[in-house]
C-alpha cells in the first residue's frame, strides 16, 4: 500500500510547491512581506518560478511515467528533496512557520518516495 500512496503523497506535495511559486509571481509581497513590490522582486519570483514549475511538474509525474529507468526518477526525487531542504533552511533564517513546515514535508515524501521507488 505504501508504494502506491507514495506517488499520489509526492503528486500533491510537487503540485503545492508548484502552485505556490506560480502564486508569488502573481502577488511577490506574499514572500517578500513588502508593502510595496519593487521591479527586482518581481523579476527574482518570476526567475524562481522559472525553476520552480519545471522541477515541481517533473517530480510530480516521473513516478508515473518514467517506470523503465528507475536511477532517473530518483535522481529527479532527490533533486526536489533538496531544494525542499534548501526551502527549510531559508524558512529557519526567516523564522517563517509556514516556510519550515510545508517543505520539510515535502522533502520527507520526495526522499521516501525516492527510496521506496
Amino acid at each position: 500500500m505504501l508504494l502506491t500512496v507514495l506517488p499520489v503523497l509526492n503528486a500533491i506535495a510537487a503540485a503545492v510547491s508548484t502552485a505556490s511559486s506560480l502564486l508569488v509571481v502573481f502577488r511577490p509581497h506574499m514572500m517578500s512581506k513588502s508593502r510595496e513590490v519593487s521591479a527586482g522582486e518581481r523579476f527574482f519570483a518570476q526567475m524562481y518560478a522559472a525553476r520552480a514549475v519545471p522541477l515541481g511538474v517533473i517530480t510530480a509525474v516521473a513516478p508515473f511515467t518514467v517506470i523503465s529507468d528507475i536511477s532517473t526518477v530518483k535522481l529527479i526525487l532527490v533533486a526536489a528533496m533538496t531544494v525542499q531542504i534548501i526551502d527549510v533552511g531559508i524558512g529557519i533564517r526567516r523564522r517563517e512557520t509556514a516556510m519550515i513546515i510545508g517543505p520539510s514535508i515535502a522533502a520527507v515524501i520526495h526522499g521516501a518516495t525516492a527510496w521506496f521507488t
